[in-house]
């Protein structure tokens, strides 16, 4: 069975690299074939804006990867059997091949969902596909079945303002299935009428115009918004909806929001308040799902920080990393490990789910 695991990372610097190397390592172990690539430009020896060492990205001898041809060429690990996967990146034409010898290689893969998907479906079906990502570009991530997320102080010093944060990202991630539906033309199983947005919600604006132009002599029981959602903009829709009372059947059931997937819902606008969204959803009794979800295995937590000097370079260091962890956990629901400080058991844990 073939699993797609996505490492996505909230900021530079937030050990994306070293959680995506302990996930490569665990299922070496279990015998499982590995393919490794990236959504984007990863894997270089410095970081491209900081100048700071990166640990690259280390793949198994007879692991595959898929990557810029040049970059494979260029590769310690002698990747053979190489095919063009017919997808192009910003360094060259995408290219997957077999690491004859173990090494290290830059990964530099497709910037959008169907690109990805092409490249992924060069991988064997008994593999773990691994994608190496940044929270920034996450949008092809719509293709992995799990996500583990990578933050910490490099996105900030303050530990209860990192929990906030994956505790909003951890809401959205858990956002349930639609049970048995067809959202993609006409009609939900739920029943009742349905109104389609298409084209996603994300400039100011967008949702009060939306419900300007609402049929009034109709009533909704589904909302299916399509694309990419912000959350300030939906707020709009919700504060329209508690006066807008057409909108409400007259059943008085609850309208059923539908989004295409909680990566959706990530690409636009300040991410913490989606709690708020949820939790208005929740106070005006409607239900919110998604057409597909994903399965967030957990957080790893990197107490690394990182400084701009007044020269304009940058210097590392770190904070208390079993305080920042501790104090991470005390205010997030979602599980957190710290790979360096505790080891991967934790980590593998998660992992083991999927076997």
């Amino acid at each position: 069975m073939r699993v797609v695991i996505g490492v996505a990372g909230t900021a530079k610097n937030t050990g994306k690299t070293t959680t995506l190397l302990a996930i490569t390592k665990f299922f070496h172990s279990k015998g499982k074939n590995i393919f490794l690539t990236s959504i984007g430009y990863d894997g270089e020896d410095f970081d491209n804006i900081t100048g700071l060492p990166k640990p690259r990205i280390f793949v198994p001898a007879g692991a595959m990867a898929a990557s810029a041809l040049s970059l494979l060429e260029s590769s310690d690990a002698e990747f053979k059997d190489l095919k063009y996967t017919g997808v192009n990146c910003a360094l060259g034409p995408v290219f997957v091949g077999i690491a004859g010898t173990s090494g290290k290689v830059v990964l530099a893969g497709p910037t959008n969902a169907a690109d990805l998907v092409s490249v992924i479906d060069f991988s064997p079906e008994n593999s773990a596909v691994l994608l190496d990502g940044a929270f920034s570009r996450l949008s092809p991530m719509v293709a992995a079945d799990s996500l583990v997320l990578a933050t910490g102080a490099a996105r900030n010093e303050d530990p209860r303002k990192v929990a906030r944060e994956i505790n909003a990202i951890y809401r959205v991630m858990s956002l349930p299935e639609v049970p048995h539906q067809n959202c993609g033309d006409q009609a939900v199983a739920v029943g009742g009428e349905v109104l389609r947005i298409s084209g996603g919600l994300f400039l100011p604006g967008q949702g009060r115009k939306m419900l300007r132009d609402l049929d009034l002599s109709r009533t909704y029981k589904v909302l299916h918004v399509e694309g990419i959602v912000n959350p300030s903009v939906f707020l709009e829709v919700l504060d329209a909806l508690g006066v807008s009372k057409h909108i409400l059947s007259e059943s008085r059931s609850p309208v059923l929001f539908v989004f295409d997937h909680p990566i959706m819902l990530l690409l636009s606008g300040n991410v913490i308040l989606w709690e708020r969204v949820l939790d208005q959803i929740s106070r005006m009794g409607f239900a919110v799902c998604v057409r597909k979800s994903i399965n967030f295995l957990g957080v790893t937590i990197n107490p690394y920080t990182l400084s701009q000097l007044e020269n304009g370079k940058y210097e590392a260091g770190q904070v208390e990393p079993r305080e920042f962890l501790d104090e991470v956990r005390k205010h997030t629901q979602a599980p957190c490990t710290d790979i360096v400080l505790e080891g991967p058991h934790i980590l593998y844990s998660w992992l083991e789910t999927l076997m």
